[in-house]
């Protein structure tokens, strides 16, 4: 059974309506007929029914002028949940919003080292179950945002070479077979993109890059203020970007990111003359981590510097080359590298600022992303707002479609 063009193209302008208010937060119907091209009347009346079906919630009325004063309208934080999740090598983020997209809970769980594959999955199942259980309201969508090279239509993860044996993972199945539950899967950096577009540094910019170093690092795209995906989604792996050193050629994960930087130090660390603070980081073995690297330097090891500060040249030198090669309004910076230490951001911005184009310069420049580590969750919740209720038509069709073919079929 085929959905009418007359309906598909109605709930499509409907759904135009309510991600509006979720973008913008609060919203007239004068504003929102304005901002869609939609007719005031007509916004009128599909702002009535939601009002009756108490998707939407009015305020009282602020007067700012002469004239008619406009209502606030905002979405009924009580009508649904969303749960985002979000993992990597190290850990595992997850939220829980209500409807208007604010967080009524949040989880991190911390990868023991020599985590298995199985192990990985079960950590994810249970963050969202736990989420599950604390939520008052429907839980509407799950996005679930993964790392590594996603084929988000499959729902798999093909390669992820940063956890143990993470290829052809079959995440989307995994959690269907949890939860009987609309869940999509969207690459992990898109997702931290996305947010910062809807309510972060992104916010209001047409044209930017959200560059993430943390265990590895990604790019997000935004080109004429939509996400840039690529052929096949695969834009933005940034991470296989590669560059000579002496040691012979590197990809940016082994320069730049976390884990990259931590497995050079190790292997350094080895070669080195000990002193009591590196013999310490040496006897740390699987467990050293970013952040001990960087008390030991700031102890005054000279040498630890010298490779923090190598570090941060890597990463202004990757932050350069994109801002050469697209020209974005800005590079919105995540993750944990980029701020581990002041060595590290100095050195950065010279980099950047010695090898960028004047031109480009005058107007691009570094900003650090406003959403914090728990970005990627907050942007695969938010996404789900969208997916539950999508814009297009093509999307509301195929939506329609499942909806009748599966009521038609349990008859």
């Amino acid at each position: 059974m085929h959905p009418r063009p007359r309906e598909t193209k109605l709930i499509a302008k409907k759904n135009r309506i309510l991600n509006e208010i979720f973008r913008s937060g609060t919203c007239s119907r004068f504003d929102l007929a304005r901002r869609l091209n939609i007719n005031a009347t007509m916004v009128g009346n599909y702002v009535d029914d939601f009002l009756s079906a108490k998707l939407l919630l009015e305020d009282e009325p602020v007067a700012s002028g002469p004239g008619r004063v406009p209502v606030p309208l905002r979405l009924n934080p009580k009508h649904g949940c969303l749960i985002g999740i979000e993992f990597e090598a190290l850990r595992a983020r997850a939220v829980l919003c209500d409807f208007a997209g604010e967080v009524i809970a949040e989880k991190q769980a911390p990868f023991a080292a020599g985590i298995t594959r199985d192990q990985v999955i079960e950590q994810i199942l249970s963050l969202c179950k736990d989420l599950i259980a604390k939520a008052q309201y429907p839980v509407l969508s799950i996005g679930v945002a993964a790392p590594g090279q996603v084929d988000c239509e499959a729902g798999k993860i093909l390669h992820y070479e940063l956890l143990p044996d993470f290829s052809e993972v079959p995440l989307l199945q995994e959690f269907q077979e949890k939860f009987a539950l609309p869940t999509f899967i969207e690459d992990n950096i898109r997702t931290v993109t996305f947010g910062e577009l809807l309510r972060g540094k992104g916010r209001g910019s047409q044209n930017f890059l959200c560059l993430a170093a943390r265990s590895g690092v990604g790019l997000g795209i935004i080109i004429d203020g939509k996400i840039h995906s690529g052929s096949y989604a695969m834009a933005g792996e940034a991470g296989h970007m590669v560059f000579p050193t002496p040691d012979g050629v590197k990809n940016m994960t082994q320069l730049v990111s976390a884990t990259g930087f931590v497995d050079h130090i190790r292997s350094w660390l080895k070669s080195e003359q000990p002193n009591s603070d590196r013999k310490s980081l040496l006897d740390q073995g699987e467990q050293l981590s970013l952040q001990a690297i960087v008390q030991a330097a700031e102890h005054g090891d000279q040498l630890l510097q010298q490779q923090l500060s190598e570090l941060g040249s890597h990463l202004g030198l990757l932050a350069s080359n994109l801002a050469n090669l697209f020209a974005p309004e800005k590079i919105i910076l995540t993750g944990e590298v980029a701020n581990c230490s002041p060595i590290v951001r100095q050195s950065m911005q010279q980099s950047f600022h010695q090898y960028t184009l004047p031109q480009i310069l005058k107007n691009t420049y570094l900003e650090d992303g406003a959403l914090g580590e728990m970005a990627g969750a907050l942007g695969a919740a938010w996404m789900g707002f969208g997916r539950h209720l999508p814009e297009d038509e093509v999307t509301v069709s195929h939506q329609l479609k499942k909806n009748k073919d599966s009521t038609h079929s349990s008859s």
